[in-house]
């Protein structure tokens, strides 16, 4: 060899060793990350890029507008406050924040926040009791008024329409017929791929899924941002917020006995609540609010539930803690949400989505004894669910093990689930189908503690459900990462657990009564749906049936990232493990933030939130760190 090649291997290895140096990150080991190939759907495009809550619009921080003291309340208990309390509200500057002292607060009556105003109570010494015809809620959302075109129930919708075939990944796209400016917000979808979707579950078929139709079940909100070409009408060609989630099916479908024409298409939606939220109060339904919620969001574009503890749902169904509709990039954060009149079918639920939802956040919440910790029925896309704790979830069923559910209604789409420590959690088939959720470093128990404290307790013990993993039948292309599955101590004895189960049909779950099982899976579906057993992606996580790693699905790259919606730990979790779950340490196993605040937060023998999370409107989390960008 020359002396001017020795010289020149001499620099390269010099150099190599300089930029490893200098730019360590650049040679470490690569994480392992799901499929991703915008053309390669359903079965290699499992990611976004997540952005959601306050992150998309005021830099991961809700807004803190000055307090304004309501006056005029008897604030004794037995008087209804909520007119007074309406006219606080009617009369708040925007930017303003309707403050109700310490003291306890009758509402039996309707109270609507309105745009850039908050109800903000002193932490838990605020006491609000939502007698049988109280609500909280935002203004009122019509589809004939708020869409259009307009849409009826169980009708098959007008729509306008788009050219081309919109794909994964595509920030803009181009109107074939309406018009659309700059700043105007569309829900944007296509037909009910058959190969996807069925809208008729065991149950029969979901007419309220979609816009409350039955029909275009799998949708998305964007805001157009720039109109590149044309005039906004047809044929131009217009900028998204961000990039579509999932390729529109445009070819012509039959579905619950209307024709759903070819081609992609787009309604336009006026949001009549902007900015607006509920702060720091505890509200306890002390009437039976029937098949009322206890908080509802209607229409609400970046509204929030912030610091605030629900109690005691209605005894009919349809109630909730809090529910969301149509509605886009709200955040519930820093909650408590328990307690319910009935387990039976359809109430009970503790966070819940109806309708057509999309990038809300839903995060460091303690959610406990209601039938469904959460719910998804009727869809919902680019939901994040980060670091909540749920637990002892009960049905009238009390034979079988309460849970929390990805899907009750065709079709949730595209949603993250991180960090979360949830005691069961079950995506069921009965009311259609759902696909393309990501669970990563989570704790799954499959069990439950049955800590009945402050509860009507059920009567009886569990003795089915006790699965970590619980898909039904075409609940499709979910993907599981990095989680932690099982517990021991409780209920459930792993070591005669299995591995994975399937079943041919439906009610995965109430297969094997008794006997745990890391993963129970559906190999049955609906119509030509796919199956979950098929689709499925596990990699990495830790389980107390093998004490190790059962599968590494896709790949043998064995390091994780540590979460896949921040880019380092968020504030609100400095001082705990990080990440909290995971197969590492064979396993690490963390409670989060939620689960401390309820472990650690009790005084006096009742839990008294403010303890632990911010009580009073001067107080906010720490702002997270950007978010990771996930590629499209």
């Amino acid at each position: 060899m020359s002396m001017s090649k020795n010289m020149s291997l001499w620099l390269l290895i010099v150099l190599m060793c300089i930029g490893y140096a200098l730019f360590p990150q650049r040679v470490q080991a690569q994480t392992y990350t799901l499929p991703n190939d915008n053309t390669s759907c359903p079965s290699n495009c499992r990611l976004i890029t997540w952005q959601t809550g306050s992150d998309l619009w005021n830099g991961g921080l809700l807004p803190n507008y000055t307090s304004v003291t309501c006056t005029g309340l008897a604030g004794n208990g037995t008087t209804n406050d909520g007119p007074a309390i309406q006219t606080c509200i009617n009369n708040a500057s925007s930017g303003t924040a309707v403050y109700i002292p310490l003291g306890t607060y009758l509402v039996n009556s309707t109270v609507r926040l309105k745009s850039n105003v908050v109800l903000r109570g002193a932490g838990p010494t605020t006491q609000i009791n939502l007698g049988s015809n109280g609500i909280l809620t935002t203004q009122n959302f019509s589809r004939s008024t708020n869409l259009t075109p307009s849409t009826n129930y169980a009708n098959l919708p007008s729509t306008y329409t788009l050219s081309g075939t919109p794909k994964k990944g595509d920030t803009t796209i181009t109107i074939g017929s309406g018009t659309v400016s700059v700043g105007t917000w569309i829900k944007v979808f296509g037909n009910d791929d058959p190969s996807l979707i069925n809208s008729t579950g065991i149950n029969g078929n979901c007419q309220w899924c979609g816009d409350n139709t039955g029909y275009y079940v799998m949708q998305q909100y964007e805001q157009v941002t720039a109109i590149n070409s044309g005039t906004g009408g047809a044929g131009s060609i217009v900028s998204l917020s961000h990039p579509l989630y999932y390729p529109l099916f445009t070819s012509s479908v039959t579905v619950n006995g209307g024709v759903e024409p070819a081609g992609a298409k787009y309604n336009i939606i006026t949001f009549p609540t902007q900015k607006a939220g509920y702060e720091y109060f505890h509200v306890t339904a002390t009437g039976d609010i029937g098949a009322g919620q206890i908080i509802l969001l209607q229409g609400c574009l970046y509204c929030w539930v912030k610091g605030v503890e629900t109690q005691e749902t209605g005894s009919n169904s349809g109630s909730a803690h809090v529910e969301l509709d149509d509605s886009y990039g709200c955040e519930i954060r820093d909650g408590y949400y328990h307690d319910q009149r009935s387990g039976a079918s359809g109430s009970g639920y503790g966070v819940y989505f109806q309708f057509t939802n999309a990038d809300h956040k839903i995060e460091n919440n303690i959610i406990r004894h209601n039938r469904h910790a959460f719910v998804f029925q009727g869809g919902g896309s680019g939901v994040a669910f980060l670091y909540n704790y749920i637990d002892d979830n009960y049905t009238d069923d009390t034979t079988y093990l309460g849970s929390a559910r990805t899907s009750h209604g065709a079709h949730p789409f595209m949603n993250l689930f991180e960090g979360n420590v949830i005691s069961h959690v079950a995506a069921d088939d009965f009311w259609g189908t759902s696909s393309h959720d990501v669970f990563f470093r989570n704790w799954l128990w499959g069990d439950e503690t049955e800590n009945w404290s402050g509860a009507i307790a059920p009567t009886g013990t569990p003795t089915g459900g006790f699965d970590a993993i619980d898909l039904y039948q075409s609940q499709e292309y979910y993907a599981y990462v990095g989680n932690v599955l099982g517990h021991t101590g409780l209920h459930a004895t792993w070591s005669a657990a299995t591995v994975s189960s399937t079943c041919s049909t439906n009610n995965c779950g109430y297969d094997s009564p008794g006997s745990p099982g890391a993963y129970s899976y559906g190999n049955g579906s609906l119509g030509t749906a796919a199956t979950s057993s098929g689709t499925i992606i596990r990699h990495g996580n830790w389980d107390y049936k093998t004490v190790g790693v059962a599968f590494w699905d896709g790949g043998s790259n064995h390091t994780l990232a540590s979460s896949i919606y921040y880019t380092s730990q968020p504030g609100y979790l400095n001082g705990l493990p990080w990440p909290l779950e995971g197969p590492e340490g064979n396993p690490t196993i963390n409670a989060n933030a939620a689960e401390n605040c309820y472990l650690n937060g009790s005084k006096g023998g009742s839990f008294n939130p403010g303890t632990c999370y911010a009580s009073s409107g001067t107080k906010n989390p720490v702002a997270p760190t950007n978010l990771k960008a996930t590629v499209n």
